[in-house]
């Protein structure tokens, strides 16, 4: 039985499009780069939640949404913050299981630090922290001081600042009774006419924040 062309052709015409339907629900899970997005749910409402979490772009680890830390910024409530540092529970928790080698880290975050004597610092607010490494912010110094002051208790005191030169960072010492702190304003860079790139002070692309813990 000989079968029409004009059928075979719309079964070919089909056969392509249900290809193609099943390819665009296939990529419904990736944003416009091909990244697939990330399906964690996490309550933006929940301080507990939110403070330590870093809000990548993919299931795994790679870019940062700095979208999403822009809005915990706006939306923050710091009399729910703790404090807490993530490395050094996992430290302390290694220590009285007697696993002093186990070096592992619940989230990582790359900062620009060359601070070598503050062993006793360790990273805190994750997710609040834009990293020049990985995920640069764009503010003025004073814009990244109203952002310090957004998440930082309400009665810190500002103990001394120190340069470092070697990675063009800030850092900005605070007492408060909630504890020591360590915030971190990395600088960006402008252009000169004369001298062609040069460390801008008043652009701040990195902004992290550490604790004393003892």
């Amino acid at each position: 039985m000989k079968i029409n062309k004009k059928i075979i052709i719309i079964m070919t015409i089909v056969s392509i499009l249900s290809v193609g339907c099943s390819s665009i629900n296939n990529d419904s899970s990736k944003n416009t780069d091909g990244q697939k997005v990330s399906e964690e749910a996490i309550d933006e409402t929940n301080m507990v939640e939110i403070e330590n979490h870093i809000p990548y772009v993919t299931d795994k680890y790679g870019d940062i949404n700095n979208s999403i830390i822009d809005k915990r910024y706006e939306n923050v409530k710091k009399e729910a913050l703790a404090y807490n540092s993530p490395q050094y529970e996992k430290e302390k928790k290694a220590e009285s299981e007697n696993k002093s080698d186990d070096k592992e880290v619940i989230s990582e975050i790359h900062l620009a630090d060359s601070i070598k004597n503050d062993i006793n610092y360790k990273d805190i607010l994750l997710g609040f922290t834009y990293a020049s490494e990985t995920n640069p912010t764009d503010r003025s110094y004073d814009e990244a001081l109203e952002l310090v002051k957004k998440v930082l208790p309400d009665d810190i005191e500002q103990v001394k600042t120190v340069l470092d030169e070697e990675v063009n960072k800030e850092y900005i010492y605070y007492k408060s009774e909630k504890g020591n702190f360590r915030v971190g304003l990395c600088y960006g860079y402008g252009y000169d006419d004369e001298n062609g790139e040069i460390v801008d002070k008043n652009l701040i692309v990195g902004i992290d924040y550490s604790k004393e813990m003892i």
